[in-house]
């Protein structure tokens, strides 16, 4: 019977040979943690907190490289939003910019205080009629039919034609058919100009008047005002009177602002 039981016995552990060792060091460890919480009480502890620290790196490593992911993502944003506005900011330094030269251009560099009022140029040709200016200030501001109109550097451009409570109709000296009263050269002769349109004038004088080219043309009234220059003087022997042709100093057509006789 025991030779039987040893045999058994033998053909357990030929089976499974890991077995033995498996349960003895099993066994071993725990005794030596038995041992340890009997007698070192903190000494299980001590080798325990270093791999608790070690799985709480890896996990804070983890959080760390998602926080990262997402505060790069966040970064990208606002760098966006902040290139928009930098780019809004451009444009309206530019903006700004363009207007204060067209006020420099249409003004000066005068300071004393004047009552004449100031008006940008809505339209003007081709979207409005030709030799006509819409402004953005009417009868609300004080503007008055039949008001001189200046452009830059205080040239006449022509007259307010007719207002409504925020805007205006300017028509300008070179409107088809228009009149305007002036002066050409340094003699001051007396002229009427003709619209002839697209910004072009024209008159009328004697042959003998001596007029040239390059020749300043001046609306009347106080002071000086050019409002164009001879670009043509018609030369025909036969007849005792000449046409003279005048474009303007500034194209009316360019123009951004302008300021109204009070």
């Amino acid at each position: 019977m025991k030779k039987r039981f040893s045999r058994r016995h033998n053909s357990l552990l030929g089976a499974y040979p890991w077995a033995g060792p498996a349960a003895l060091s099993l066994l071993v460890l725990v005794l030596l943690v038995a041992v340890l919480r009997f007698f070192v009480p903190g000494a299980l502890m001590a080798v325990a907190t270093p791999l608790w620290y070690t799985g709480s790196l890896l996990t804070a490593g983890v959080g760390n490289s998602t926080s990262f992911f997402s505060n790069k993502t966040d970064l990208m944003r606002e760098r966006d939003r902040l290139l928009a506005e930098n780019a809004a900011f451009y444009a309206k330094s530019a903006q700004l910019e363009a207007k204060v030269e067209d006020l420099e251009r249409l003004l000066g560099d005068r300071t004393e205080r004047t009552d004449a009022i100031l008006a940008g140029v809505l339209t003007r040709p081709p979207v409005s009629p030709y030799d006509v200016l819409i402004i953005d200030t009417g009868s609300q501001s004080g503007v008055r039919e039949g008001a001189l109109v200046h452009g830059p550097g205080g040239m006449p451009l022509g007259r307010i034609q007719s207002t409504t409570g925020n805007t205006a109709r300017v028509l300008l000296y070179s409107t088809p058919g228009t009149e305007t009263e002036s002066w050409i050269g340094d003699a001051r002769l007396a002229v009427t100009l003709v619209g002839e349109g697209s910004g072009a004038m024209s008159a009328i004088v004697a042959r003998e008047a001596g007029i040239l080219v390059g020749d300043m043309v001046y609306a009347m009234g106080p002071g000086a005002q050019a409002v164009g220059v001879v670009s043509a003087v018609g030369n025909d022997p036969s007849s005792p009177r000449s046409r003279v042709d005048i474009k303007p100093l500034v194209n009316p057509f360019s123009i951004t602002w302008v300021t109204i006789a009070p």
